[in-house]
């Protein structure tokens, strides 16, 4: 325990500088004390701190690191403990003896500062006090010293210092990583307890296929998104084992769980409005959705539906649109007069598949149906992906036919016209062919349609079936062609069927060279042969009926029909002796004489309707010549009453009775114009003055004056005859035949007798057919056709029509795939060459 502080005597030390004293030196005794019990635990330490700013303990296993730890925690609290042991909190009195000793005082005189005598005599007290004066005067010399914990005496070799010295040169080595470096050691990374999984939310929704849309993701920042109707959410929530709940509104559903922790949800959207992800009653994520109903596809027709001004398609104009795009198109026609029919169906080909809009013109051949040439009422119907119609409004028009020229022909469509709007009433039909048959003569001893029309005729009679109609209307349609054709018609059509089947046994034969198909080649080759044979033949027996040849060029090289039968046999020989490049290469010059023969036919029926025209032209023609004398004669009346004696009892009447002539002669001239522009597609300049000048001078003649009016009659005599000079020249260019003095255009058919063929001489070539190809780019006509022999569409007078080619545009370019064949089979040719006619041909 403290002792009191001694009171303050005279000459004494201060009893609170004692105080201090003794403070101190329990301090030095306690320190003394402490230190040796501390220096283990912190030369511990200090080796950890080496090993740690060493970077070591981090690179052992987390598991040994954290025993490492604990075995220096250990360590140093063993050591501190078992050091600390036997340590006392020293008392002044030890204090007393600590500054007695290291003062140097002898016979403790601190305790007279306590103590007291031990008697209470005069003598006893004054042998006290001077015992205490004493005692006082060597207080005043007290010192404390300097701690002596005796470390040296533990650790003669000073390990202390070394270790000091490792401490000192490791800070040196970590530098500024020495913080963090102490940091790892203590804090061991140890595998982490798996803990409860963060919650993860993935949402998406996915549009449907048709309105080729990607897939929409609904991220957290997104307050509100626009879908299209029956687009598909999916919704997945990670973590946690509570299952969500997705809320649309009103409508809830819950998720299905796909393990413990992982769940899904998914819907099919019909409606919009706030979808929220809940969980424990708390929303995980929310968004506002507008989805937007798919509206039906529009369409309209276009300007003009019905017959087209130059072809015998039926223009269907049309216009459509879409949200996502159009699938099918399609015109639905019903005949006008029978609307309780069942519709015809005609289906329109779109651009690009679905197109969102669109507008074009579909040029479909129905002159075959029966309602050709029949008003009919239609209307447009499209559809889209989703299954929506859309219709337009209803127009009237009607539909194109082809045009017949043979009487009988044109009786059998009238009938088949009548069956067409009054099936059950066949009397007006059966009327027209029995008419037929009463005049036998029509058919021009083509004893085989005589029968086929009494056949029909007997069917309609006694057949009372529903299908009757159609089955007649099938056969007044096949008559009306053989009779407006003839035999060629059929023999054609089996020509091309021939004509394809040897193609592809040709194809086949390259593909398999082997025995089997080289025989099945020959064999088509001469079914080919044959129906050539048979065309040719049917061609010569329908020219003897027309008294007609075909059209002959004398610029052409004339090849026969012996021509052609010689090259299918060759072409036969080479297929059997397996000489395949040689029964190509005939096969190809075939082809383009094939060509050459249809091309010819054709030209024969141009020929025709050519030669009817120009007949129309020379009547038009006279009718100009006739204008010409009666304009003649105005103008002697006129120059009569302008001598100095007129003739004329009465010159005003006369002037009225030449005025009235005046105007109906313009009126004339104003109809010759109308038919011959019709006629020939081009107006006449010199017919146009010749009306301007006919009326100045009725005006002049109104007037009075006979000789300004002369001078008008004779303007109007020289404009009809500078125009009679130009109809001559249109007629001119009317009756020219395709091909004629045009070297280089299309292969034209000339004749040979009755049925001669010809190749132009740019396609004469060698052996190997090297001249140029057909409808090459130096053989194109620069009088509006393009290299495959197509009419330039670019000066149509409607240029939104799509023109679909006709037989003869498919023909020409089934001849230049032919050629391109052909050339491709010759490896003589070079490697260049051949790979550009390869490009060519993936166009096919």
């Amino acid at each position: 325990m403290t002792d009191p502080a001694p009171p303050d005597l005279p000459g004494r030390l201060p009893g609170h500088r004692l105080v201090a004293r003794r403070l101190i030196a329990r301090g030095a005794i306690l320190f003394e004390a402490v230190w040796p019990a501390l220096w283990p635990p912190l030369a511990i330490i200090g080796l950890f701190l080496c090993a740690a700013l060493l970077n070591l303990p981090p690179l052992l296993p987390p598991s040994i690191q954290v025993a490492l730890l604990a075995l220096v925690g250990l360590a140093v609290m063993g050591s501190l403990l078992w050091g600390l042991r036997s340590i006392r909190l020293p008392d002044d009195r030890a204090a007393d003896r600590r500054l007695e000793t290291r003062s140097g005082l002898i016979h403790r005189p601190l305790s007279v500062l306590t103590d007291k005598p031990a008697t209470a005599d005069h003598v006893g007290l004054a042998l006290w006090k001077a015992h205490e004066a004493r005692a006082v005067s060597q207080i005043s010399r007290l010192q404390v010293g300097l701690p002596r914990p005796g470390l040296a005496s533990r650790d003669p070799r000073a390990l202390r210092y070394g270790l000091l010295l490792a401490v000192l040169a490791c800070l040196g080595i970590a530098n500024t990583d020495a913080p963090s470096r102490v940091y790892a050691a203590v804090t061991p990374t140890l595998p982490a307890e798996p803990g409860a999984p963060a919650t993860e939310l993935q949402a998406w929704i996915t549009p449907p296929a048709y309105t080729r849309i990607a897939p929409i993701f609904l991220k957290a920042d997104t307050a509100s998104v626009s879908v299209p109707a029956g687009s598909h959410l999916m919704v997945n929530v990670s973590g946690g084992s509570v299952p969500p709940i997705l809320v649309l509104n009103d409508r809830t559903g819950p998720f299905t769980a796909l393990d413990h922790n992982s769940f899904q949800a998914e819907w099919d959207l019909t409606r919009g409005g706030l979808l929220t992800v809940k969980r424990d009653g708390s929303s995980l994520a929310s968004w506002k959705l507008t989805v937007v109903v798919d509206q039906p596809p529009t369409v309209a027709w276009g300007d003009n539906p019905g017959r087209s001004p130059s072809a015998q398609q039926t223009r269907l104009p049309w216009q459509v649109a879409d949200d996502y795009g159009v699938t099918a198109l399609q015109a639905e026609l019903h005949l006008k007069d029978r609307p309780e029919a069942p519709p015809l169906i005609v289906p329109i080909p779109l651009p690009g598949g679905a197109p969102r809009s669109a507008h074009g013109v579909s040029q479909a051949d129905l002159t075959a149906n029966p309602w050709a040439g029949l008003p009919v009422i239609g209307r447009l119907l499209a559809h889209d992906a989703a299954g929506q119609t859309g219709t337009s409004a209803e127009a009237n028009f009607d539909l194109a036919e082809r045009p017949f020229h043979n009487p009988v022909a044109q009786l059998l469509i009238a009938a088949r016209k009548s069956l067409s709007v009054q099936p059950d009433d066949r009397g007006d039909a059966l009327e027209t062919l029995d008419g037929l048959m009463q005049r036998p003569e029509m058919f021009a001893g083509d004893i085989g349609a005589f029968l086929n029309l009494s056949s029909i005729y007997y069917d309609l009679v006694r057949n009372h079936a529903d299908g009757a109609v159609p089955e007649a209307q099938d056969a007044l349609w096949q008559l009306a062609l053989h009779m407006e054709d003839g035999q060629t018609e059929q023999s054609a059509r089996a020509l091309e069927q021939a004509r394809q089947a040897a193609r592809d046994a040709m194809d086949k034969a390259q593909q398999q060279p082997d025995d089997k198909t080289r025989q099945e080649l020959a064999k088509k080759l001469e079914e080919l042969r044959q129906a050539i044979d048979r065309h040719i033949r049917a061609l010569m027996e329908q020219a003897q009926r027309d008294n007609s040849i075909m059209p002959f060029d004398p610029k052409a090289m004339q090849l026969s029909d012996r021509d052609m039968q010689r090259m299918a046999q060759q072409a036969e020989q080479a297929a059997k002796q397996g000489r395949m490049a040689d029964a190509q290469q005939q096969m190809a010059q075939l082809e383009k004489m094939l060509d050459q023969l249809r091309n010819a036919r054709t030209q024969g029926n141009d020929g025709k309707q050519a030669s009817s025209k120009r007949q129309r032209g020379k009547s038009q023609q006279s009718v100009v010549q006739d204008l010409i004398a009666r304009q003649g004669g105005l103008l002697d009346r006129a120059q009569r009453r302008t001598d100095a004696n007129p003739s004329a009892a009465d010159p005003n009447a006369d002037r009225g009775a030449d005025s009235r002539i005046q105007q109906a002669l313009r009126r004339a001239l104003g109809e010759l114009m109308q038919q011959f522009t019709d006629l020939s597609g081009e107006a006449s300049p010199g017919l146009g003055e010749a009306d301007q000048a006919m009326r100045d001078s009725a005006t002049q003649l109104n007037q009075g004056h006979d000789q300004e009016a002369g001078e008008s009659q004779q303007q109007a005599i020289a404009a009809l005859q500078k125009g009679n000079r130009e109809m001559g020249q249109a007629m001119a260019k009317m009756g020219q035949q395709p091909g004629q003095g045009n070297e280089g255009q299309d292969g034209q058919d000339g004749s040979e007798g009755m049925m001669g063929m010809m190749m132009p001489d740019g396609q004469r070539g060698d052996g190997r057919g090297n001249g140029p190809l057909p409808g090459s780019p130096d053989q194109a006509d620069p009088n509006g056709r393009d290299p495959l022999g197509r009419y330039n569409q670019g000066n149509s007078t409607d240029n939104a029509d799509v023109a679909v080619p006709e037989q003869r545009e498919r023909q020409r370019t089934q001849a230049i795939q032919e050629e391109l064949r052909r050339r491709g089979a010759d490896q003589e040719r070079p490697q260049q060459e051949l790979d550009y006619i390869n490009r060519l041909l993936k166009q096919f």
